[in-house]
């Protein structure tokens, strides 16, 4: 069984991760390099930002960690840019 994608998600990931970049000034290239320098981990920022596959759970965490973002208020801003993807209680 393949992996689930689901790219309406994986838009919004890549927009957000996107605006947060150019939010700071940086290029794809420096926020890679001070993540490599700082946790000695190799990030494709540029392939996250493309939105073409599943970034891992690790791997956005390393993210919004250099973006000084936690993890729900990342994800909060993908709901912001994608109303359908909020979920809600249908109880």
């Amino acid at each position: 069984m393949g992996q689930i994608k689901n790219d309406r998600l994986l838009t919004a990931v890549k927009l957000v991760l996107k605006e947060l970049r150019l939010k700071t000034g940086l290029t794809q290239e420096k926020v890679a390099n001070d993540i490599k320098a700082n946790k000695n981990l190799t990030i494709h920022i540029g392939r996250n930002e493309s939105g073409n596959l599943n970034i891992s759970i690790s791997t956005l965490f390393e993210i919004c960690t250099y973006y000084e973002i936690s993890i729900s208020e990342f994800f909060k801003r993908v709901e912001e840019i994608d109303k359908d993807l909020k979920i809600t209680n249908h109880k």
